[in-house]
């Protein structure tokens, strides 16, 4: 969470931070079995939803690095030519 009021107060941060976490653990389960399923079935598409819209354009930046990362490594002149694709 990110807050642009009393952030000298730390004790109003450490009690976002215990609240957050807390907020996390309940849902660590259902996350860490949404990670395994995305492991599991690489090929499928996840659902976007508009309010979904921050993490979207993160994953697809996320998977633009990651696929620049593999092309420099398996053939580094890849990277002077990125619409080129390593088959």
């Amino acid at each position: 969470m990110a807050r642009n009021f009393q952030p000298e107060n730390t004790e109003l941060t450490d009690q976002i931070r215990e609240g957050q976490g807390k907020i996390f653990t309940e849902d660590l389960e259902m996350l860490e079995q949404q990670q395994q399923n995305i492991l599991n079935n690489p090929q499928r598409k996840l659902l976007m939803l508009n309010i979904d819209a921050g993490g979207v354009q993160s994953r697809k930046i996320i998977d633009r690095l990651l696929n620049e990362e593999r092309q420099a490594a398996v053939k580094p002149e890849v990277a002077k030519f990125p619409n080129i694709h390593v088959i």
